[in-house]
């Protein structure tokens, strides 16, 4: 009797040791989410089925719909038979946000923390003999030239005129560069060379032998704007280099721009807007960073009428579905119109990530006017439900109707429109409804709220 009581005795020990081995495994294959965000008096329930039960802070088994009405985080606890401790539940009620969906073409103007080196070229001496003065004292493709003699440096046109000025005195010049997040520094001796300008005329000039990229400008599309604050967001991606790394903005602003025409988009061959803005005279806000989801900053003037006049809901990431949406963008002039897309895939994404979404161009004269998404699109939000759920990011090379989307949750994060404690490190809450159940619809619910 002794040994089956032993034996029965081992045998729950190693099935409770068993059961709390595998509680990830239980977790992730219920697809029990770690955190929640909800609005204040949204009917939100955890459709948990036997065995397993769940209890609020107090240790109440909760059966039907979880507290949402007042703000602040509660943490609710998931059993296994009742007893047995398997995962917590984060549930944040936060405060709505809402913010105004844009469309908007904007001209994106940067000033960035120096300027980039594309090329290294010869220059010709007074001699005629070729000589390389910057790649022969060390300089290299991709550096960022950031000063010559303490002199910082915005733009290309002042690189030739500083040269030339400092040259005149000193045979050699001390230039600063970034490599690889190291600063280092060179000296280069100019070379004085021969140069004929428009008119066949010589004039005598000092060369480094670099070639600049020019800072970033272009068409993009607004996203949103909170209308009380004046932040905003635009572009849906981050603005980059000719070698893909992020540019470090020292400046920029946004200004008001027109479309022009339309070049269409093909497979292999992605369309793009044409269009043109006049410069800082119609600045219509400054930016402040350039992020994954887009570049953020202040609004400084009035925004140009688009198709919403008052600010809508913004979803949390969760709640974007499978189905029709609505993108809003510019194809002619300055108005702003609605398009049918169909969200073809939501991707569940544990952590803030560029790609959340994949959309797909339904509508007849979007497609037969551009082939689907074009380059200067990017930055479009994406209205489902009456909420702002996205923006568009880039566009698929090889089939030019389909694109990715950002989550538009993620993008007033970095706009700084939500309290940094409201900020989530994860986000797992399930996609498909087995596990996480909102009540009503959320268009009703949030159209309720704000009436």
């Amino acid at each position: 009797m002794r040994k089956l009581l032993l034996r029965v005795g081992l045998t729950l020990i190693l099935a409770c040791l068993l059961a709390l081995a595998t509680v990830p495994y239980w977790v992730a294959a219920v697809g029990i989410p770690s955190e929640i965000k909800v609005f204040p008096g949204m009917e939100l329930s955890l459709d948990l089925q036997p065995p397993f039960r769940i209890h609020d802070p107090t240790g109440l088994e909760v059966t039907g719909l979880f507290d949402t009405e007042s703000l602040g985080t509660s943490v609710y606890r998931v059993n296994l038979f009742g007893w047995l401790p398997l995962t917590e539940v984060v549930v944040d009620v936060v405060p709505l946000v809402r913010v105004v969906p844009g469309g908007q073409s904007i001209g994106v103007l940067l000033s960035t923390d120096g300027l980039m080196i594309g090329q290294l070229g010869a220059v010709l001496d007074m001699e005629g003999v070729e000589r390389f003065p910057a790649r022969d004292a060390g300089i290299q493709p991709g550096d960022i030239l950031l000063a010559i003699n303490g002199h910082p440096l915005r733009r290309p046109e002042e690189v030739s005129q500083l040269v030339n000025s400092l040259a005149q005195e000193k045979s050699s010049l001390e230039i600063q560069v970034r490599r690889n997040h190291r600063i280092l520094t060179f000296e280069v001796q100019p070379v004085q060379s021969k140069q004929a300008n428009i008119f066949g005329q010589s004039s005598l000039i000092y060369l480094l032998g670099i070639y600049l990229e020019d800072p970033a400008a272009g068409v993009g599309t607004m996203s949103f704007y909170d209308p009380e604050t004046g932040r905003f967001g635009a572009l849906g991606h981050t603005i980059t280099d000719s070698r893909g790394r992020p540019l470090t903005i020292a400046s920029g602003s946004i200004v008001e721009a027109s479309i022009d025409s339309i070049r269409y988009g093909s497979r292999g061959s992605p369309g793009e807007k044409v269009g043109f803005f006049h410069g800082d005279q119609d600045v219509l806000g400054t930016i402040d960073s350039n992020t994954g989801f887009g570049i953020f900053g202040q609004l400084k003037g009035a925004i140009p009428s688009g198709a919403f006049s008052e600010p809508i809901p913004v979803a949390f990431a969760y709640q974007v579905r499978l189905g029709p949406a609505k993108i809003y963008t510019v194809l002619q002039g300055n108005r702003v119109e609605g398009f049918s897309v169909e969200i073809v895939k939501v991707v569940n994404q544990t952590r803030p990530g560029e790609k959340g979404m994949i959309i797909e161009v339904t509508d007849e004269r979007l497609l037969r006017e551009t082939g689907g998404i074009i380059q200067g699109m990017s930055g479009s939000p994406i209205v489902q439900n009456g909420m702002l759920v996205g923006a568009i990011t880039h566009v698929f090379v090889n089939n030019p109707t389909k694109g990715y989307g950002s989550f538009a949750e993620w993008m007033v994060y970095e706009a700084g429109l939500a309290p940094e404690s409201e900020i989530p490190a994860k986000q797992s809450a399930s996609r498909e409804g087995f596990f996480l159940h909102i009540e009503k619809d959320v268009k009703e619910r949030v159209l309720s709220m704000s009436s």
